[in-house]
C-alpha cells in the first residue's frame, strides 16, 4: 500500500462515519492505547464487525507520530474516495428529488472551508458536489475531519472544465444560479421550483468571469454591518439552507 492508494482519517466521528457509510474499504484502525470512552467502544465494535484489523499504539509513540492531528486518540487508513462521473451524479439526484439541488465549487482552496462546505450540503439536503480537479483543494485528512463525516455521504463528482459542465447540467433541466455579492435577486427571493446549481466561488476572486457568464441567475446574500461579506462556507450553508426552506 503506497501513498496514492490510501486516505488516512482522524477524528472519533469521521473515522466513525467512514466506516458506518461502507463506501470504501478500510484497512486499519490506530488506536491510542489507554483510550476508552462510550463512542470509541462504539467504534471499536463497528471495526470488529466488519473485520476490520485494529492496532494499539503506545500514547508516547501515537502523540509522536499523529500530535499535529485532532485524533482523539484514533487514526484510520482507508482507501480513497472514488468520485462520480458527472452523468452519474445527476442520476442519482433525480433519483432522490424531482428538483434536486447540486452545488458548483469554483476554487476553494482552502481545505476547511471545503470540508465545512460539505459538511453544511450534506446537512441540508444538496444533492451532489461538483468540483473542479485543478483549482480545489485535495479532500484530505483535514477535509475528513472538517465535514465531520459528511465527505462519505456526499456524492461528489470531479470535472476538468466547471464552464463545460455547467453546460451540460443546463442541458439535464437544472438552472444555474450563481452566488455573488452584487447579485441580481436575494437569495430569499428566489424560487427553488426547478432543478438548480448553486455556483459558489473562492473568497478572493469569487466565481470566475467565464463561469459567471454561464449563470442564467445571480443570486446575493443580504447583509447589514461594518463588514459586508461572509467566507465561502458561512454563505454557502444560507443557501443551502434556503433552498431546504422553501421545500419544507
Amino acid at each position: 500500500m503506497n501513498s496514492f492508494d490510501h486516505s488516512t482519517i482522524f477524528g472519533l466521528n469521521p473515522v466513525f462515519e467512514a466506516l458506518k457509510a461502507r463506501k470504501r474499504s478500510c484497512y486499519k484502525l490506530i488506536i491510542e492505547q489507554g483510550k476508552s470512552q462510550t463512542r470509541l467502544n462504539l467504534l471499536i465494535k463497528l471495526a470488529r464487525e466488519n473485520n476490520v484489523p485494529i492496532e494499539t499504539m503506545p500514547k508516547t509513540d501515537f502523540q509522536k507520530q499523529y500530535r499535529s492531528l485532532n485524533h482523539q486518540g484514533v487514526v484510520g487508513v482507508f482507501a480513497v474516495i472514488q468520485a462520480l462521473e458527472l452523468d452519474e451524479l445527476v442520476q442519482q439526484a433525480f433519483q432522490r428529488s424531482q428538483l434536486p439541488v447540486l452545488v458548483v465549487l469554483d476554487s476553494i482552496q482552502d481545505p476547511q472551508n471545503l470540508g465545512a462546505i460539505i459538511r453544511s450540503a450534506e446537512s441540508l439536503g444538496i444533492h451532489g458536489m461538483i468540483l473542479p480537479k485543478n483549482r480545489t483543494s485535495t479532500i484530505n485528512e483535514t477535509v475528513a475531519k472538517c465535514s465531520s463525516g459528511a465527505i462519505e455521504h456526499l456524492p461528489i463528482a470531479w470535472v476538468t472544465n466547471l464552464t463545460r459542465g455547467v453546460e451540460q447540467l443546463k442541458e439535464k433541466g437544472f438552472w444555474v444560479a450563481g452566488v455573488v455579492p452584487d447579485g441580481d435577486i436575494p437569495c430569499h427571493q428566489y424560487k427553488f421550483d426547478t432543478p438548480v446549481v448553486l455556483v459558489l466561488g473562492g473568497e478572493e476572486k469569487g466565481i470566475r468571469p467565464l463561469l459567471k457568464k454561464s449563470c442564467d441567475v445571480t443570486l446575493n446574500i443580504p447583509m447589514q454591518g461594518a463588514i459586508g461579506s461572509l467566507n465561502a462556507s458561512a454563505a454557502a450553508a444560507i443557501l443551502f439552507y434556503e433552498s431546504l426552506r422553501q421545500k419544507k
